[in-house]
């Protein structure tokens, strides 16, 4: 993601969010509803992280504070994210048979 300047957690909440949009139009968005809300959660957590993340440079007496933060919502995103991937992955494999 960084051809459009989108590094970090910013370029891979983006790219999760845009991956959803897309998911849309492959007909497997109908299987798997339940899953594509952890994937959306951990792509807003994924956002949370990159917008905190601006104010360790405007406020520097609190920057471990906002790192730690930073750390826990990546962690929190991680975490979504691999189980929206699991059961996706469970509940498309399962209708492929």
């Amino acid at each position: 993601m960084a051809l459009l300047g989108f590094e970090g957690t910013l370029g891979v909440g983006i790219g999760l969010l845009v991956g959803l949009a897309l998911l849309k139009y492959s007909g497997y968005a109908d299987l798997i509803k339940k899953e594509l809300g952890y994937l959306a959660a951990g792509a807003v957590f994924l956002l949370l992280g990159s917008v905190v993340t601006t104010v360790s440079g405007v406020l520097p007496t609190i920057a471990v504070a906002v790192d730690y933060l930073i750390l826990i919502f990546i962690v929190i995103a991680f975490i979504l994210v691999l189980i929206a991937a699991i059961t996706m992955a469970i509940q498309i494999f399962s209708k492929i048979k």
